[in-house]
């Protein structure tokens, strides 16, 4: 583990790294400067009596004494303080009439478990609710927002980079203040320390000596007297002394008596003081006195190059020269404005692939068209498109992915941000908007960084700037910052100075550290692998790979051409086998011969390829309604009883010859009660669907809600976690049958949260596929999870193939030989994943486990699934390897393609040949869902 060293709290003097006990060790030389003592008044909550607040904050202003008060912003929305209570009001004058006498913060009992992300989301919540409360809007149009900077907990440290993340927050101390918790790590130095994370967010230790409670909130308060001898002790060390008063320990304390005590308390720091043995100031202070560099943040953003003859040039010799001059920037860029294209302009190409070599150049979408109101009062969808279309264009043009987004002229809503976070896109800057999320994580896992200032007073006339003073009035000395650049409205001598003497004054202040946004993003989180994996997916299948379909559909006829070979399967099946197609199909002596079986899978496939055989084209009416009308004879003959009940049989014979396989699957049976309610639908009930159902009793196998399946010999078990429940469970859905929840989570698409929660509960539960995940979409509409699995999935398959060369597209697959059938998919693992290969039974999984690289497939109707769920350069390169080498003459496509050879496999089956014909129809007809959204 990379462990950085203590920071210099104490004067600039090296202090050795803490010692293995979690205490700290005595300095190597005496501090420069009388140790530093913070006063805390810590866990103020929203009922706080505000005149007892106004009595103990004012017994230290008395004696010129700074203190830190910390607000309770944690836990319960209800116990939060919002920005009409009377404590915000309060805590909003206080810092009117006195704006350097208390330094506010936030407070959390306790810290969320030690993960980056957890934390990181915990503290972006706190911040804004704090932002939102505090900040009143008036003033802060010309002055510094004011945002917590420091936090206190009662939380032990749980690792050496605990809480590292929260500075993504723009938290910079976490006190930790004594007793309430165990200390099961071990980490905790009785008399106080520090430690510096990965970040620079210090953890500062309390220590129950100075505390008004001795660490312990049910003991009596600490008389000052007794704070005054043991502030006089820890000025001995070099660490930092917390004073901390619980404000939930004064409760029983009168107004007056309240007062009282912290005259004391006050009287006994003042009295420590007088020794010269330490010093006074708030959290935010002694940071700012300890760190030379990186105390602060300025992002710089030069926005508006716009495909523009008239302002691109001026705008790429400003951002040169900021470069050359060693300034960082992120370039904003406008890939689709009215004058044309980003990736048919030879100039904008060739400034961007020489910047792009520069270290400190980054680069930021900044809309699609950068249109007044581009963003507000769109569908969702809309948003997607517009924000993809960005993404992707720059993508394209420069090879290289933004990492932030800036809406056109800080209009955005909430659909903006969902689909920024469909997008995959870690960052966004705007304006301050309603004072909340300046800096934080926010649900959809989008990291805010909207403390922005622009030179630009106004939009009309001439766009007046402000002064540099007015500037750096707005900036403050404290908060992480966008400084926001428009090179066309520098049009006069005079802006130029402004703008070249503000570089010039940020990049001299000591503790300020100028950025582009991608240096702000790695300087202020740390790794946080899960999220990072969703968001990288995202990327890589929502812009990265992704290409507008052409709504000329130029491959057309390609496509019908495939869908008509497909159909060949079931023509010979039909032909072959009293007309319906069996589950596979092999060329056997110079003949083709099928396996003479139908799972309700298959029966399921078989639907839907008549149904897509027959909106192609490929078949008449009367074909169509003789397969459907020899599909639904057949459903209604051989059920599997049950409880008294009637339900599908597992498997039936297509001969005379053979025994059937005789149970239930409710898997099987939900994939066919989703082909009966398309083809209802298709068909506007003129076949008896309805009452094919309908002597089907399903209450027996759906116990609870949840979807069973049953051996043949009644054994009955629960596959609600199944990979298939999902989609099976929308078919009972389609027809009425009350299914409990899949999944225990939230809808993932615009929750982060809940999207590591599912990919949690995915990965526990087992392997994933291309089916069902992808035919969900093309049948039904993509649900909320089975979009995330996907997502994951078609990622996946990518980053092996590029890292490897090998075309990777995995699902449920016939096999030409023994085993027969496999399951091949992929496995998620704390640190990535595996392409494991799985059959039905093996005896020996070692032995199958060396035959698994033996077995893999190139996928033949998972290729045509992703061509057209996720329309791309994979997925086409998918397809074109599996048109290339997949054909059977006469028996549609084979079931895939051996990775090892390059070679078919020599056999066809039912599912492959449907849901290329599924596929197809779903493509050629404009990529709707084969039932509408109303009926789904």
């Amino acid at each position: 583990m990379n462990i950085s060293r203590r920071s210099v709290l104490l004067g600039g003097i090296s202090i050795p790294l803490l010692a293995v006990a979690g205490r700290s060790v005595a300095a190597t030389a005496a501090a420069r400067l009388p140790n530093p003592l913070m006063v805390i008044v810590s866990g103020v909550d929203a009922g706080a009596d505000t005149g007892k607040l106004g009595a103990v904050a004012n017994a230290f202003s008395s004696a010129t004494l700074p203190i830190a008060m910390t607000i309770d912003m944690a836990g319960d929305p209800s116990n939060i303080p919002d920005y009409n209570s009377g404590l915000a009001n309060w805590i909003r004058q206080s810092v009117e009439m006195a704006p350097d006498a208390i330094e506010f913060g936030v407070h959390a009992a306790t810290i969320a478990a030690d993960d980056p992300y957890l934390q990181a989301r915990q503290a972006g919540e706190m911040q804004a609710a704090f932002s939102h409360m505090i900040n009143a809007f008036e003033r802060y149009k010309a002055k510094a927002v004011i945002t917590a900077l420091t936090l206190t907990t009662n939380q032990p440290l749980q690792s050496l980079q605990d809480a590292a993340s929260m500075r993504s927050a723009g938290i910079r101390t976490v006190i930790r203040l004594a007793g309430a918790q165990d200390d099961k790590v071990g980490s905790l130095p009785s008399d106080g320390g520090y430690w510096t994370s990965s970040t620079g967010l210090v953890n500062t230790f309390a220590s129950a000596r100075t505390s008004a409670t001795s660490g312990n909130g049910t003991l009596a308060l600490t008389a000052p007297d007794t704070l005054a001898q043991n502030i006089m002790a820890l000025a001995a060390s070099n660490d930092p002394i917390v004073v901390e008063i619980p404000f939930a320990a004064l409760a029983g304390l009168s107004v007056v008596d309240a007062a009282g005590y912290a005259a004391g308390v006050a009287k006994a720091v003042l009295a420590a003081t007088a020794t010269g043995a330490v010093r006074v100031l708030a959290p935010q202070k002694l940071y700012a006195q300890s760190r030379d560099t990186a105390r602060r943040y300025i992002v710089v953003r030069v926005d508006d190059l716009r495909v523009d003859m008239d302002t691109d040039p001026s705008h790429m010799a400003f951002v040169r020269g900021l470069i050359e001059a060693g300034y960082p920037v992120t370039d904003a860029i406008i890939p689709a404005p009215k004058t044309g294209m980003l990736s048919a302009d030879e100039r904008c190409k060739a400034y961007l692939r020489s910047m792009s070599a520069e270290r400190r150049f980054d680069i930021a979408g900044h809309g699609w068209r950068h249109t007044p109101s581009e963003l507000l009062g769109n569908s969702f969808e809309k948003d997607v498109d517009l924000i993809r279309n960005c993404m992707s264009e720059i993508y394209r043009t420069t090879g290289k992915l933004p990492m932030t987004y800036i809406p056109p002229n800080d209009d955005f809503d909430d659909n903006t941000l969902d689909a920024i976070a469909g997008a995959g896109t870690p960052m966004f800057a705007a304006e301050k908007g309603d004072l909340r999320w300046f800096n934080g994580l926010d649900k959809r896992g989008i990291l805010h960084v909207s403390n922005t200032v622009k030179f630009e007073s106004a939009w009309t006339g001439d766009i007046p700037y402000f002064s540099e003073e007015q500037l750096f009035d707005y900036l403050g000395a404290d908060n992480d910052a966008v400084f926001c650049i428009h090179p066309d409205t520098a049009n006069t001598p005079e802006k130029k100075k402004v703008i070249l003497d503000s570089f010039a004054r940020m990049s001299s202040e000591p503790g300020t550290t100028l950025v582009n946004f991608a240096e702000y993003y790695r300087a202020v989180c740390p790794a946080m692998p899960q999220a990072d994996r969703i968001r990288q997916a995202r990327a890589d299948v929502s812009v990265k790979d992704w290409r507008r379909p052409d709504p000329q559909q130029p491959d057309a006829d390609v496509l019908k051409a495939d869908a008509e070979l497909a159909w060949t399967y079931f023509d010979w099946g039909a032909k072959n086998f009293n007309g319906m197609a069996p589950a596979t199909a092999w060329v056997e002596f110079g003949r083709s011969t099928g396996y003479p079986f139908t799972t309700m899978w298959d029966i399921g496939s078989n639907i839907l390829a008549a149904v897509s055989a027959h909106r192609l084209g490929i078949i008449d009416q009367t074909a169509f309604e003789k397969m459907t009308n020899r599909i639904l004879a057949f459903l209604g003959q051989g059920d599997f009883s049950f409880a008294r009940v009637k339900l599908p049989n597992t498997e039936r014979r297509l001969s005379s010859k053979g025994g059937e396989r005789d149970g239930f699957d409710s898997a099987d049976a939900g994939r066919l009660l989703v082909a009966l309610k398309i083809l209802d639908s298709y068909t506007a009930g003129a076949f008896p669907v309805f009452k094919l159902v309908q002597h089907w009793s399903f209450g027996p196998v759906l116990k609870d809600g949840e979807m069973h399946v049953v051996s043949d010999t009644g054994r009955i078990s629960s596959v609600q976690e199944n990979s298939y429940a999902g989609y099976a469970g929308r078919g009972y859905s389609l027809w009425g049958e009350a299914i409990a929840p899949v999944f225990t989570t939230p809808d993932p698409s615009n929750d982060m949260d809940a999207a590591l929660a599912t990919i949690a509960e995915v990965q526990r539960r087992g392997r994933i596929a291309t089916e069902p995940h992808v035919t969900e979409e093309i049948e039904l509409g993509a649900s909320p999870h089975g979009r995330l699995i996907a997502d994951i999935l078609y990622a996946a398959q990518m980053k092996r193939f590029q890292d490897t060369g090998i075309l990777t597209c995995v699902s449920e697959s016939a096999m030409a030989g023994p085993p027969y059938f496999t399951y091949q998919g992929y496995q998620l693992t704390d640190d990535g994943g595996i392409f494991p290969v799985d059959t039905l039974k093996t005896s020996a999984p070692d032995k199958a486990a060396k035959l698994s690289d033996s077995l893999r497939l190139v996928n033949s109707k998972g290729a045509y699934l992703w061509l057209a769920a996720r329309p791309g350069d994979y997925a086409q390169k998918l397809v074109d390897y599996v048109r290339e080498r997949a054909k059977m003459k006469g028996m549609g496509f084979s079931a895939g393609v051996s990775e090892r050879t390059g070679k078919r496999i020599e056999v066809s089956d039912i599912n492959t040949n449907g849901i290329i014909l599924e596929s197809v129809a779903y493509i050629l007809g404009g990529r709707k869902p084969l039932i509408s959204r109303a009926e789904a």
